[in-house]
């Protein structure tokens, strides 16, 4: 398990830099380089072995709910992607928001479970 967990770690480490580094052409950076910034520490120090429970609860209950409440303000679905990766609608700028929160959430989940403390 503590094999899995280290290229799990790893794994959602360089997706979650990959992610900040996509959001440098975002229109809010400010908000959004800092969220996968700090999902990308917490996977690198999985990867290492190094587990903060209460951190991981913390910020599993943080990227849930925003992830909810950025779905939530979505008016219509209108799907990731139309013609290529530019964003064409807030919709859809929603939906990745949401989306990438809930990859950030479900990592953190697996941290959280994993750990035997």
């Amino acid at each position: 398990m503590k094999k899995v967990i280290s290229i799990l770690g790893i794994f959602f480490s360089l997706t979650f830099l990959l992610f900040t580094y996509w959001q440098f052409n975002d229109p809010d950076p400010i908000l959004w380089i800092p969220i996968y910034g700090v999902a990308s520490y917490v996977s690198f120090q999985a990867f290492k072995g190094h587990f903060n429970k209460e951190l991981l609860a913390i910020l599993f209950i943080l990227s849930a709910c925003a992830g909810i409440q950025l779905w939530v303000e979505m008016t219509a679905w209108e799907g990731f992607m139309t013609d290529g990766l530019a964003m064409k609608t807030m919709n859809q700028e929603l939906a990745r928001e949401a989306a990438g929160l809930w990859i950030a959430s479900f990592s953190f989940a697996i941290y959280f479970i994993s750990e035997k403390k």
